[in-house]
């Protein structure tokens, strides 16, 4: 539920009241993009709500859990003691809360490849159990009660930090080794990991399709199988190239990411995360007796966060720390995985099985190979002869990209970022170009300065190299495709708005686009008045279809056979206006909408206009060859 205005203290358990208006979970639904409603619902989250904060009652006032108040103390006096930036760190190590963790510090952490330090899983696990456990050992109090209080302390960890697949992994896993210490039997790593993932998707079957459960279990996999080397040094480079090798399909396909300094970058970081989240353990629990004594303790620990982050800003800076690919196809997943499980055998047989370990080899390198061609198919393949436009769904806002013949590709207009608003260049048209093998833009361009239209162009400035195409105000040519700027203006960038909007025709053979941005009434005027070329195959509406745009006159000189509205879903101004829809109507345009339609997506030959909706996958063909010869 999205509460508007300041919310009153709710807490976990309480029951709640009020007017609120019910919808579907939905999200944004483009090819190979983040679905957040179908994330919802697999949470069990068919449906969310909106909500004003004066109409909210709570029912009951439970109070505080005792989980909590602990998780509550702890934030309260990390606050207290360390600067914001800090703060926000150790909170990650230990809770990980990662909300007041700067953004710049948070892509720092990514792009050097450890954010895994900042998400609780088993590293958080294994050093509570360790630390209480040798404690108690030392202090002569037997295996069996060590093995008990570590026990303890690790469940009331899970249950302060909360529910979180890796938690639950290395909880099951840490109570089965602790348990077998009481039992004085050998413990099962692998049978220990086999559980824990029957166990939590038993209760909770739609972790399966979780990241945090993939990446958790892979990388845990890759650890305990692995052949690592001896030695400190070697065998700690050893387990972070594991883990890397185990979640690389995974990391791709979700996230389009491969850390290439992460295995080193984990020597130096993953030792100080380890002592810091020792110290800020123990300064939290001293600071629940005395704050004086644990505000001792953090100011130890300072100086480690501070190198921390500066190792992690060095290693993040270093070129190619973080490079973007394609999601692999399924079949690349499946050749690289019997890979790595056909080297393992390699490795193993090679002494006791000669002649099977020589065929596990071969076999291992062929599947690794052809998992690597699949996976750089879309980086790689020739051009199509094709123009593709696509209407991506971005909510309330307007993103197109336009792929040419020749392979180039254009952006006309980023969608919503900036301030509170989610970024659309980053989670939405980034993910959208490198699945599609686009790691550099031939031009970006924003048709003008609304955060609906401009937000999102910072973050692909940032991810990508880009050309100067669309740079001017002249016709560019790619591969066949024009692309002709209808309006210009003399004001500097950053200040154009929607009058000064610039309108791009987009002309392939006999199929043609206009893409009219938020012109009004007025603009629609001046370019009948200039007798622009207008009459279009395919018209993408002005500004979101207002009531302002679209007028009688301007359609009839576009004569669009089709129509595309990029529009949010249940957006606050009523848009599409009835009376633009009707007016589209009585022109005979067909009528596609992003907050309905998901992304739309043009294909076209020059000769032949194929249209997909992508939230239903349904597919129009049109001939607009005159001669038939579609």
């Amino acid at each position: 539920m999205t509460l508007y205005g300041v919310a009153p203290p709710l807490t976990e358990g309480q029951r709640v009241a009020g007017e609120m208006r019910l919808h579907a979970a939905t999200g944004f639904r483009n090819p190979g993009g983040f679905d957040y409603g179908e994330f919802l619902r697999r949470e069990g989250m068919p449906v969310v709500a909106s909500a004003r904060v004066d109409r909210l009652i709570a029912l009951d006032d439970p109070g505080l859990r005792w989980n909590v108040r602990v998780r509550r103390a702890a934030r309260e006096a990390i606050a207290r003691t360390l600067p914001p930036t800090s703060a926000a760190l150790l909170s990650g190590l230990l809770l990980g809360d990662r909300a007041d963790l700067p953004p710049e510090v948070d892509d720092g952490f990514r792009r050097a490849g450890v954010y895994h330090v900042l998400a609780v899983s088993g590293f958080n696990v294994a050093l509570i159990a360790g630390a209480v456990f040798s404690v108690l050992t030392l202090a002569r109090c037997g295996r069996r009660v060590a093995a008990v209080a570590a026990i303890a302390a690790v469940l009331g960890f899970a249950f302060v930090v909360g529910p979180e697949p890796s938690v639950l992994r290395a909880v099951v896993m840490g109570v089965l080794v602790l348990g077998a210490v009481l039992l004085e039997r050998d413990a099962s790593v692998l049978n220990g990991l086999a559980l824990a993932a029957l166990l939590i998707l038993a209760v909770r079957p739609n972790d399966l399709a979780d990241p945090g459960f993939q990446l958790s279990f892979a990388a845990t996999a890759g650890i305990v199988l692995a052949p690592l080397p001896r030695g400190l040094v070697w065998g700690s480079l050893g387990v972070s190239i594991a883990a890397q090798l185990a979640v690389l399909p995974i990391a791709l396909w979700h996230f389009n990411q491969l850390s290439t300094i992460g295995p080193i970058a984990n020597l130096g970081v993953v030792p100080l995360a380890g002592l810091a989240t020792i110290l800020g353990l123990l300064a939290v629990t001293v600071a629940f007796f005395t704050a004086a004594g644990g505000a001792v303790f953090l100011d130890a620990l300072w100086p480690l966060l501070l190198a921390m982050r500066a190792l992690v800003t060095l290693a993040a800076r270093v070129p190619g720390a973080l490079v973007h690919l394609p999601a692999p196809h399924w079949t690349a997943i499946t050749a690289y995985g019997l890979g790595l499980v056909l080297a393992l055998g390699w490795w193993r047989w090679r002494e006791t099985r000669p002649e099977w370990s020589r065929w596990a080899g071969a076999l291992a390198l062929g599947h690794l190979v052809v998992a690597v061609t699949i996976g750089a198919w879309p980086l790689v393949r020739p051009p199509d002869g094709r123009l593709r436009l696509t209407v991506l769904d971005v909510g309330q806002g307007d993103a197109i990209v336009i792929q040419a013949p020749d392979g180039r590709t254009v952006v006309v207009d980023a969608g919503p970022g900036g301030g509170m608003r989610l970024d659309t260049g980053a989670r939405v048209l980034a993910p959208f170009l490198w699945n599609h093998g686009v790691l550099q833009l031939a031009g970006l361009v924003t048709t003008h300065d609304d955060q609906d239209h401009a937000g999102g162009s910072a973050a692909l400035r940032r991810e990508f190299t880009i050309g100067d195409q669309l740079a001017g105000p002249e016709r560019i040519w790619m591969g066949g495709v024009s692309v002709l700027p209808l309006t210009a203006t003399d004001k500097p960038a950053g200040s154009r708005r929607n009058d000064d909007a610039l309108v791009f025709r987009v002309d392939y053979g006999a199929v043609s686009f206009l893409l009219t941005s938020d012109i009004s009434a007025e603009v629609e005027s001046r370019l009948i008045r200039a007798q622009a070329p207008l009459a279009v195959t395919v018209l993408k509406v002005a500004h979101h279809g207002a009531r302002t745009s679209s007028t009688p006159p301007f359609l009839e000189k576009v004569k669009p056979a089709l129509a595309v509205i990029s529009v949010g879903r249940r957006n606050p101004y009523g848009h599409p206006s009835p009376d633009t829809l009707a007016r589209l109507a009585a022109t005979g345009a067909r009528i596609y909408r992003t907050d309905r339609d998901g992304a739309v997506i043009f294909e076209t030959d020059g000769f032949a206009l194929t249209v997909t909706r992508w939230a239903t996958r349904e597919v129009e063909r049109f001939c607009l060859d005159p001669d038939g010869g579609c």
